[in-house]
């Protein structure tokens, strides 16, 4: 039964959400069956979302209206909210303060492709006034100019609603304007300061989605409004209202010169009509001659039109929908009697059909209009030039102008190309012409021409309305911020180094937002690792992350980027159903522990980091569980809520937060994926001291209505945690009967997206749908200390740690005191000490705070493990490293961290044309020509003797890129990297073994070669060594190697057998012609293949002899040299 009543209550979000974007025409039988779904009159969401994932694990997914009315269906569902009754007050006098973003710099190095910062529907300036400008937003309310769009300030703030489509206002006053938000009109007499709902009980009983407001130019009380409702009059300024007929309308227009004639455009089915007015509204006359004509299976459901003043009687109509096999431009249609007789002005010859040169849709993404389909029931605007009514102006993804009364048109700057001085961000909602003045509302803002479109720019400073999917703020420094989000690319904030203090990086519409705990600068997105610059001129640097979390368009499906507290370099993921930890800051991850369930939410005890807990999600009607780990993965312990203790609904995913004191204390919030879920009012929120064995209800009846976004536990507090909602912020601590609310000065409505506490300066950071927020933690509280450090394990090469403070401290009054026991120094009073330690063993860690609040001490036992591993080789035991481990780099094996590395790889075809795993470094993809990485194994013993012979083998494919040569050098060392001797080296064609690939490679069976290199020939004969592989950029392609084996074995088998005489061959390997020089006068010597073959026996006299074995085919071979009664034997490897 609850089940059903939720899906009764998202049939009625869904019907909302089709108000705003008609679905697309769904008929055509070779459709997806996700897609036939999703546009079924009644869409089950679960069963929608599992289609579409399950067709796109077998299709490649490309952009189309489909998916990307999908996209928005999802972030609608989890944005639904229903009016709060009761909405308590805050009793703090602390204010949430906006932090951006508010705007972007479009300028910058690493800017978007498609930068933007804010959804805009509408804009509107006054007539009376034109510096006063008003603009509704998607998700963010109504907001006013009176600086011409300089500056932007909210008006909305104190009403419940968050989309505004619609504004106009009053021509005599620009105080006195309309807006349309959560399904009616409100009004304002002071300019925003104050509203009011207008209408009749029997208007505002209906739930509108409102799309026009227009008052008479003649009488501003002549108030009408196109409604999915019905066209509405009203006399009194919308005091009262009176339909004129029922319908779903979509736009009004006003005759330039006759107040009495207007224009009105009905969606009807899978068609739109046209109705003239010359009589102010009384009556209605609907014209069709040459108005679009959707045939059976055709459907065209929306129309904008514009009028001119220096053609009053022209009306430009731009249709769009799909008929004669293609979809998105209609026609542009134009009228000459107002409306009573139309002409089909573009494209091509008929309306719609497949895109050409001729027939170009100007409803798609490319520039010359050349694909089918785009968003045309979502971003659609028109403008005719007011002076000169060629000039028509045509928005969609892109915009588009006409010289020439719309026969011909041409898009001055694609959505991507943010450079060009016409550029306009992606899906245009509105064009309108104020005199001389052009504005434009998209999903990246307001942009502003004063030259027809010439020149366009952005005007929005001041308008908070970024939607947040992901978001993420730095522990050590709060100023650094970003976030992936709706209709953006990630909005990224590194203190005030960009101007207005924001950058729109990375693509549009992505999820993840994360800031490295121990380094600030290092952050992480949908598109990897970010090394931030402090630089707006310098480009931030990029490395690759071998695995991300998991991220969804939909609350409490996503992953986090979870630190183990101890270590800034060691984060989990939950990537699909498995819980993944990296040791090295992302390069490589290892298995924890694989559940058959999507892992969501993870969380890491503080006091305790072998304590792990984990939220999975199964699908989306399915039961969501929690999971406690006490062995760091090893085994897993269901700890739920049963179904009394959540009275059912089990469905519900859930956000995790632990305390700082006791990993057995933890708070879990049940979120929503969407809708309104009433029926679970009262069973919220829990919490559990006793690591989820048992569960107490924290849940009041201040919370009923509210939704849960996400929990976070304030450390040092006692017991205290905020809870998130999609409309406010609330707060609760042990102590407290109830939860309080947190809202002053947070704009009603406001949905948190992730909460994050700011303890060095005592802040609380809110990202939200309607950019980010900060205020003062709820309450004072004492320090809560944390050792942490870059790494715990080292050895010779590496025997520094730098330690940094994770503790909860307040930095205007913190003292710290770290105690080293065997280390260098011994103590510290720094807030980030180095320390360095001299010799194995293991290192107790001690670190008290303190600030104004109080004091904290912690020590953790053995933090810091020196250890010096000797590989040994021996006759019988060679080295080999295979990297088949889920453990990289391999044990014992050092990746020293920079922006980009050797990082493990799984490959379909390895060197024996069967799947393996190797370690690769991404040329093709790095930009940082002759910057070099190393890869380190460990120390390894070298056989010893005159009969020893140690041998270093490798795997490896490159193909290469013409015109770039990337390189591999290869180091011994003998001191523990105190000093590096060069023994191999090889760049571009050298070290290519396969033809050139232009484009992102993988190896194919055949495509590896084995080098082999004699190290004992190189003077290294039972010294301990370190070998390091050096890749050496140069923005080529794809290196990989495997199967790193030092071969040992003694080739005579006889220990204490020597040669007094010495020899050398070189170059080995060889193509083929090669040279051996002897010390003695004359030299034996007969050449075998590795099967024993001989294929070479001949004497050298004189020390020095060149050989040909060109014709011998690839491979290993061995020279057996003999002189006298005394035999030496080498390896040669022809290539």
């Amino acid at each position: 039964m609850k089940k059903l009543l939720f899906i009764l209550l998202l049939i009625f979000n869904f019907s909302l959400f089709a108000q705003v974007e008609m679905k697309y025409n769904a008929n055509a039988e070779n459709l997806p069956h996700w897609v036939q779904l999703m546009y079924a009159e009644n869409p089950d969401e679960g069963a929608v979302i599992a289609a579409y994932r399950n067709y796109y694990k077998n299709n490649k997914l490309v952009k189309n209206k489909h998916t990307q009315y999908y996209k928005r269906w999802v972030r609608n569902l989890s944005r639904t909210t229903q009016p709060i009754k009761n909405r308590p007050k805050s009793k703090s006098s602390n204010q949430w303060e906006c932090v951006g973003p508010w705007d972007f710099d479009k300028d910058a190095a690493s800017r978007s492709y498609a930068p933007g910062a804010a959804h805009l529907y509408t804009v509107e300036q006054s007539i009376s006034n034109p510096n006063i400008l008003y603009a509704g937003s998607a998700t963010a309310g109504a907001w006013k100019t009176t600086d011409k769009g300089a500056n932007w300030e909210l008006i909305t703030r104190d009403l419940d609603l968050g989309g505004v489509y619609a504004i106009e206002i009053d021509f005599t006053n620009p105080e006195i304007i309309y807006i349309s938000g959560s399904g009616g009109i409100y009004k304002s007499t002071d300019g925003g300061l104050s509203w009011a709902t207008i209408g009749d009980t029997s208007f505002t009983n209906i739930s509108h989605s409102v799309k026009d407001i227009k008052l008479k130019p003649s009488n501003n009380l002549d108030l009408f409004v196109a409604s999915s409702q019905g066209l509405f009059r009203s006399l009194d300024g919308g005091t009262n209202f009176t339909q004129i007929m029922a319908g779903n309308f979509l736009e009004i227009e006003f005759h330039p010169n006759s107040t009495d004639t207007l224009y009105f455009i009905q969606q009807a089915g899978d068609s739109t009509l046209f109705y003239r007015s010359d009589d102010g509204g009384a009556t209605l006359t609907n014209f069709t001659n040459g108005w679009p004509n959707p045939g059976s299976g055709d459907a065209q459901k929306r129309t904008e039109i514009a009028v001119s003043p220096a053609a009053p009687n022209k009306i430009v109509a731009l249709a769009t929908g799909s008929a004669n096999g293609g979809s998105g431009l209609y026609g542009i249609y134009i009228s000459n009697d107002k409306g009573e007789n139309w002409t089909f002005q573009c494209c091509g010859p008929q309306p719609a059909g497949p895109p050409d040169s001729v027939n170009i849709n100007m409803m798609g993404w490319q520039p010359d209009g050349s694909d089918d389909g785009g968003q045309y029931y979502y971003d659609l605007a028109l403008a005719v030039n007011p002076t000169n009514a060629d000039i028509i102006h045509v928005g969609g993804v892109n915009h588009w102008i006409s010289f020439d009364n719309g026969v011909t048109f041409t898009c001055p700057s694609k959505w991507s190309t943010p450079h060009k001085k016409g550029y306009v961000h992606a899906d245009i909602h509105d064009i309108n012409y104020f005199g001389n003045d052009l504005w434009f509302a998209c999903d990246g803002g307001v942009f502003y021409s004063d030259n027809a479109g010439d020149s366009i720019y952005k005007k929005q400073y001041g308008i908070a309305g970024t939607d947040f999917w992901g978001f993420g703020a730095g522990f050590k420094d709060g100023d650094i911020m970003l976030g992936g989000t709706y209709h953006n690319g990630t909005l990224l904030k590194d203190g005030s180094t960009y101007i207005n203090d924001w950058i729109c990086t990375d693509g549009g519409d992505g999820i993840r937002g994360f800031v490295n705990f121990g380094n600030p600068r290092i952050a992480y997105s949908d598109y990897g690792g970010k090394i931030l610059s402090g630089d707006r001129t310098v480009a931030i640097s990029t490395f690759s992350l071998s695995k991300k979390p998991n991220a969804s368009y939909i609350i409490g499906e996503s992953s986090q980027m979870e630190f183990d507290p101890r270590c800034y370099n060691w984060n989990y993921i939950g990537n699909d159903t498995t819980l993944w930890l990296s040791k090295n800051n992302g390069a490589s991850y290892s298995a924890v522990h694989h559940f058959d369930e999507k892992v969501t939410a993870v969380e890491v005890a503080w006091s305790n980091p072998d304590v792990i807990y984990v939220a999975t999600w199964l699908s989306w009607w399915g039961d969501k569980k929690i999971w406690r780990t006490d062995d760091a993965g090893k085994t897993w312990t269901d700890i739920t809520p049963n179904t009394t203790i959540q009275n059912g609904s089990m469905w519900r995913p859930f956000d995790i937060t632990v305390s700082s004191s006791d990993e057995n204390t933890l708070w879990i919030a049940r979120c929503t994926q969407s809708g309104n879920y009433s029926f679970i009012d009262s069973y919220k929120v829990f919490k559990s001291t006793d690591g989820g064995q048992n569960w107490t209800n924290l849940s009041t009846p201040t919370l009923d209505g509210h939704k849960p976004t996400n929990i976070e536990h304030q450390r040092g507090s006692n017991g205290g945690v905020y809870l998130g909602t999609r409309t406010t912020v609330f707060y609760k601590k042990d102590s407290m009967p109830d939860w309080i609310i947190y809202d002053n000065n947070l704009p009603l409505r406001t949905s948190s997206t992730q909460l994050i506490p700011y303890y060095r300066e005592g802040l609380l950071i809110n990202g939200t749908n309607r950019s980010a927020y900060e205020i003062d933690l709820f309450e004072n509280t004492p320090p809560s200390a944390q050792i942490a450090a870059d790494k715990r394990t080292i050895n010779c090469l590496d025997d520094t740690i730098r330690f940094v403070d994770h503790s909860a401290v307040r930095l205007s009054s913190a003292l710290w005191d770290w105690s080293f026991p065997g280390g260098t120094p011994s103590t510290s009073t720094l807030e980030d000490p180095v320390v360095v330690y001299n010799g194995p063993g293991t290192y107790d860690v001690t670190l008290k705070v303190t600030d104004a609040f109080g004091s904290s001490t912690q020590t953790i036992t053995d933090f810091i493990s020196y250890t010096d591993s000797v590989s040994l080789i021996t006759n019988t035991i060679n080295y080999v490293q295979d990297f088949e481990s889920s453990i990289y780099p391999p044990e014992g094996w050092t990746r020293p961290d920079w922006s980009f590395g050797w990082n493990s790889i799984e490959l379909d075809t390895g060197i024996n044309c069967v799947p393996t795993t190797a370690v690769y470094i991404n040329h093709y993809w790095i930009n940082q020509r002759g910057e070099e990485v190393y890869l380190l194994t460990n120390k390894i013993k070298l056989g010893g003797g005159a009969t020893a012979q140690n041998w270093l083998t490798y795997d490896y494919a490159y193909c290469g890129f013409s015109g770039y040569a990337d390189g591999l050098r290869i180091e011994i060392s003998t001191d523990c990297g105190a000093s590096w001797d060069s023994i191999y080296g090889a760049s571009g064609t050298a070290l290519q073994t396969t033809g050139y690939v232009n484009s992102p490679w993988y190896p194919t069976c055949g495509s590896w070669a084995t080098d082999s290199l004699d190290l004992t020939a190189q003077g290294y004969n039972g010294d301990t060594i370190m070998v390091r592989f050096v890749a050496i950029n140069d923005y080529g392609n794809r290196f990989f190697m495997d199967n790193v084996n030092i071969n040992g074995q003694n080739i005579l088998a006889v220990e204490d057998l020597e040669t007094t005489f010495h020899t050398s061959i070189y170059p080995n390997p060889t193509k083929g012609l090669f040279s051996i020089r002897t010390d003695v006068a004359e030299l034996e010597i007969e050449i075998y293949t590795a099967l024993g073959r001989l294929v070479l026996k001949e004497n050298i006299i004189g020390g020095l002899k060149q050989i040909d074995l060109s014709k011998q085919t690839k491979g290993i071979y061995f020279v057996k040299l003999k002189s006298g009664n005394k035999i030496d034997q080498r390896k040669l490897v022809i290539q």
